[in-house]
């Protein structure tokens, strides 16, 4: 039911940006809780939802208005993204209590958190088609979109779930995370050089640079890196009703280190869940920053159907 992909990319492709309208919300669900910034993309005839959990350190500038657009091209569904609690331009801290949780390496109030906002972008950004539902989630996001799942299929039939560099999928202490860091940092110019054919991009990025950036507090990092070291993503999968879970690492990704992966892919077979386990060649772990990567990774993992499911 599952199979491999190596997915070579050329940053040389066309590369045209798509004229999709994205909504740029504040949103504050309650009174009195903190506010986070949200995106909702949605395309013509849009056939459902995307719900899209970004990774950590995202400002939801035109850096991630592009990329909405282009997982909405790609998958016609109408994308809907929120900033992470506690990393948002407003500065506000992760609640205490959620924080307690955390620091145990619980992650489930926090994914709570984060849906109320979900919750609230759906609503001022029009959002009811929810007969498809897909799910993805970037490095940090892919632990919330895992601890988020239960409670979005009660929003609707979820048709996969999606997960791009995967963190939380082995236990490691915070000095070796944080030096993992550090390693695939170092291979960031690799990602952004598969841009520099598109002289749009470029110009996005630059744009990008000088609009408002992400805060957090020491306190709340080290909450969320006690959620990143751990095998928490790996536990909930194991409690989760899934059909279908996309993956994908870059091939040189040392915060989503190879076996690691496998292991993953080993787990989802094992309890007969469909769906491809992709590698992109020559990439670390910000492969997400990658337009090219982006456009044909986003293909590849939310394809409709399975290739023996097609033949079949």
């Amino acid at each position: 039911m599952r199979h491999t992909v190596t997915l070579p990319v050329s940053g040389r492709a066309s590369l045209q940006r798509p004229a999709i309208p994205v909504q740029r919300l504040t949103l504050r669900p309650q009174p009195g809780m903190a506010p986070l910034e949200a995106l909702v993309g949605t395309p013509m005839d849009s056939r459902g939802v995307l719900v899209y959990f970004p990774g950590f350190n995202t400002p939801l500038g035109e850096w991630e208005v592009a990329k909405c657009q282009f997982l909405a091209d790609a998958t016609s569904l109408t994308v809907v993204m929120t900033e992470i609690p506690g990393i948002s331009r407003f500065r506000d801290p992760i609640p205490s209590a959620v924080r307690r949780d955390m620091l145990h390496r619980r992650i489930e109030s926090w994914a709570e958190l984060n849906l109320a906002y979900f919750a609230e972008a759906f609503r001022a950004g029009g959002v009811t088609n929810t007969e498809v539902m897909q799910v993805l989630g970037y490095s940090t996001g892919c632990s919330l979109a895992t601890a988020a799942l239960a409670e979005l299929s009660e929003w609707g039939p979820i048709e996969g779930l999606n997960l791009v560099e995967p963190v939380a999928i082995a236990r490691r202490s915070l000095a070796s995370l944080n030096a993992d860091n550090m390693a695939d940092w170092g291979r960031l110019p690799w990602v952004h050089a598969t841009n520099r054919h598109h002289d749009w991009v470029v110009a996005t990025r630059r744009r990008q640079s000088r609009e408002p950036s992400v805060h957090y507090s020491a306190v709340d990092l080290l909450a969320i890196a006690q959620i990143l070291s751990s095998e928490g993503l790996l536990a909930t999968l194991e409690r989760a009703d899934l059909a279908r879970c996309a993956i994908a690492r870059g091939e040189r990704s040392s915060l989503c280190r190879r076996g690691d992966f496998e292991g993953l892919d080993a787990l989802l077979a094992e309890r007969g869940v469909g769906g491809p386990t992709i590698t992109v060649p020559k990439l670390g772990h910000q492969l997400w920053h990658s337009f090219p990567t982006l456009v044909e990774l986003t293909t590849a993992m939310l394809a409709s159907s399975e290739p023996d499911e097609a033949a079949g």
